[in-house]
Order: C-alpha cells, then structure tokens, then sequence
C-alpha cells in the first residue's frame, strides 16, 4: 500500500447539512486512515531567499490534512468520491 496527503482547501461550510455530509464522508474511509491530521492556520511562505510572508485569502490555502493509504492514486481519488469538500491529493514518496 501507498500513502496519500490529502489537501482541504477551498471554502468550508459550517452548516449542519456540511457536517453531516463530512462525518459521511470520513466514516467511509476510516479503514484508509493511517493519520487523521489536522485543520491547518496561520500559513506562511517561505521563499528560498528567506523571504516570509503570509499566505492570504487571494491563495487558496490548503485548511487541513490527512494521510491515507491506496494502492494508487486513483485508488486514492476515488475515496474523495463522496467528499463534500476541494482537496488535493499527493503521493507521499518513501525514501
């Protein structure tokens, strides 16, 4: 098995109907969870001249992670299926 990162980003609903369709979601996929995550806030980018500045509302940010395993990255896209939410996902290389 592989590992997958998957990105939220976008806009994130706070209704109930959102909620509900999210606990959906990630039930479904629970036997693929190797790390759950967590929201992510208070980005930064770091450029490689050392230059820092905050990540803003005009960038699509990425809100919050989780790892999950597939024997592809299709296999891997296909757990978004019933997503309610924007993600990427990235094959995690091991190295």
């Amino acid at each position: 098995m592989k590992k997958f990162v998957l990105l939220a980003h976008g806009a994130i609903e706070q209704s109930p109907e959102f909620k509900e369709a999210h606990m959906k979601w990630w039930n479904g996929i629970q036997d693929h969870v190797v790390d759950s995550g967590n929201p992510l806030f208070n980005g930064r980018t770091v450029s490689k001249d050392g230059t820092v500045t905050e990540i803003g509302p005009d960038v699509s940010p990425a809100l919050g992670y989780s790892i999950v395993q597939a024997e592809s990255i299709d296999d891997a896209v296909e757990l978004l299926a019933d997503s309610p939410m924007d993600m990427w996902v990235y094959e995690a290389m091991p190295m």
